[in-house]
């Protein structure tokens, strides 16, 4: 009973945790990161963000000089700097990794490094430090493919090396859980949408930026599914896991997202093409190399905590649309919008 009022306080804006005052966040300046750290400000909180910027520090310049963000240009794989970071901190938030298939398979042993070996670092310090809430970004994509509705007791079946490093993160510091460590799981969508950090070397965002700049919409595996969901909702989830009662998240995985906006790459395409009629679109086969099909549930969530999405997929896309034809950004195709070709 104590629970179900807790949570009914919790989805009524009544009960937030407030113990945490300054967190940690790991890789904050990146794609998710960067549209995480001005809701954390904007609430209040104390935000060490710590980060070796590999993509600059454009994506953050508007919150440089924030009285109440410390900004830590430091490598997460080395444990004296992890150590500094952890100092006087009250919750962590882990964002750091080689994000994406392609990213990592550049180079695996260094993939390895950065997203599984530094996790495990960054867990032990924390825990060692008497930082109980530790907060984990994954992936829907450790599914892998599968015909069912999966919800968070599903089979994994990763099929990736991103996706099998994020795997075995998220066994390490469920080993590590104890009465003083309540580690957390998230699993994101597929994200979309624009962020500090702008990315077109994700499905969405790369076939509307397609669409605006060459008139063309070609789309691989059109009966592939995939469960979508906004950068913006994405850092939300973030902060609605932070503030809720450590009992309803100590050792929790959660799927991030929202049951309407599974849908299959066809549909995406489709959708595109509409609201871009000048473009052209074209299906084909999917590639042997990519065989990723999964259609996730969000009940969990939404259920347990009161998270549901903002975003729509079309307002996504509308947002998109709208940074190439305003030129918010410069040519969608320059390195620095991808993660594998930077």
């Amino acid at each position: 009973v104590w629970a179900r009022v807790v949570l009914l306080e919790h989805q009524q804006g009544k009960v937030v945790d407030r113990s945490v005052k300054r967190v940690l966040v790991i890789g904050g300046a990146g794609y998710i990161g960067s549209a995480l750290l001005s809701k954390l400000l904007d609430k209040g909180y104390r935000v060490r963000l710590m980060d070796i910027f590999l993509y600059g520090e454009e994506p953050i310049a508007k919150l440089r000089d924030h009285p109440r963000l410390e900004i830590m240009h430091a490598d997460f794989r080395r444990v004296e700097e992890v150590v500094s970071a952890l100092r006087d901190v009250h919750a962590v938030i882990h964002l750091g990794a080689i994000v994406g298939d392609p990213a990592c398979a550049l180079d695996e042993e260094f993939a390895i490094a950065v997203n599984l070996t530094a996790t495990r670092l960054i867990a032990q310090a924390a825990k060692g430090h008497g930082v109980d809430r530790f907060i984990f970004a994954s992936t829907c994509s450790v599914y892998g493919a599968s015909d069912d509705l999966l919800d968070e007791r599903s089979a994994v079946n990763p099929l990736s090396l991103y996706a099998r490093s994020k795997l075995a993160s998220e066994e390490i510091l469920m080993e590590l859980a104890a009465d003083h460590f309540a580690p957390v799981i998230l699993r994101f969508g597929t994200v979309y949408g624009m962020s500090g950090r702008p990315r077109f070397d994700l499905v969405v965002n790369l076939l509307a930026a397609k669409a605006v700049s060459e008139g063309k919409i070609t789309v691989w595996g059109s009966d592939q599914w995939r469960p979508f969901l906004h950068v913006d909702d994405a850092a939300s989830a973030l902060v609605t896991v932070l503030e809720a009662p450590l009992e309803l998240v100590r050792g929790e995985v959660f799927n991030v997202g929202s049951d309407e906006q599974n849908y299959t790459l066809g549909h995406l395409g489709a959708t595109i093409n509409r609201m871009v009629p000048a473009s052209e679109l074209s299906c084909t086969p999917a590639e042997a190399k990519d065989r990723r099909n999964y259609r996730v549930s969000f009940a969990k969530i939404r259920q347990r905590l009161g998270f549901e999405p903002k975003w729509q997929l079309e307002d996504g896309i509308r947002q998109v649309i709208h940074a190439i034809r305003s030129r918010q950004v410069g040519d969608y195709r320059d390195a620095r919008y991808s993660n594998v070709k930077y």
